[in-house]
């Protein structure tokens, strides 16, 4: 990973953050520092095809708050396919996995926000299943 890469820095930081809340590790204000790091007009759509706003994201990460002990998330293969100056767009693989067995792999691009600060905010999300 380039530490210099404000987005793919963005995506290790978030997704150890989502890791602590999904596997209930987390402290009190994990999920108002993690929705905060989403546009308030982000979209998402998830690997069922089922489309999320800002606050359909936020119920999804209430419902998984603690609900996946040994949650373990990995990203790979980043990777900018288009940088602008005022943000990117990213791709990369998220492997997921918990102490329960469960498991899966998605492929996941993001459009990501730039601002004059170099604060990094996620504006959408397309994820899809998808083998190694």
């Amino acid at each position: 990973m380039n530490n210099s890469n404000p987005y793919f820095n963005e995506l290790a930081d978030i997704h150890v953050e989502i890791q602590a809340l999904f596997d209930g590790s987390a402290d009190h204000g994990a999920l108002e520092r993690i929705m905060a790091r989403f546009a308030p007009q982000f979209t998402m759509v998830m690997p069922s095809g089922l489309a999320l706003d800002h606050a359909g994201l936020r119920a999804i990460f209430t419902k998984l708050n603690g609900a996946r002990p040994g949650s373990q998330i990995t990203i790979r293969d980043m990777e900018i396919v288009s940088e602008y100056p005022s943000g990117a767009v990213v791709k990369y693989r998220e492997y997921q996995r918990d102490s329960a067995g469960n498991a899966n792999v998605r492929r996941s691009t993001a459009v990501l926000e730039l601002d004059a600060h170099g604060k990094v905010t996620w504006r959408h999300l397309q994820e899809t299943f998808c083998t190694e």
